[in-house]
């Protein structure tokens, strides 16, 4: 099976996971695509792992690492596509909503 296809049934598995609310299981099967994408030297498809894993930080509470992971997302999508690419746009609204949900705690 060829990395790219191992990279996109991994990405899909997690977020099935992650959907299911098995996040331990999500972030496993993300993280090993992220290994992959950065194998491969895919700066959109780590870009498309890496909002991933973001949003799983999300969900289980570590905001920094989630605010990490969209940070690196936006990095490697500018570079793999452009600045103002659709992906990056989805991970910069993905980064806003964090900001605010933070905001909102702290507040």
């Amino acid at each position: 099976m060829s990395g790219l296809k191992k990279l996109g049934i991994l990405n899909r598995e997690g977020m099935k996971a992650c959907n299911q609310g098995r996040l331990e299981d999500a972030m496993f099967q993300l993280v090993q695509a992220g290994l992959i994408a950065k194998k491969m030297d895919s700066p959109l498809h780590e870009a498309k792992v890496r909002n991933n894993i973001g949003l799983v930080h999300q969900l289980t509470g570590d905001f920094d690492g989630a605010r990490a992971s969209f940070r690196l997302a936006q990095h490697f999508a500018v570079k793999g596509a452009g600045k103002g690419n659709s992906l990056e746009k989805t991970i910069s609204r993905n980064l806003s909503r964090l900001e605010r949900t933070v905001d909102g705690r702290a507040a």
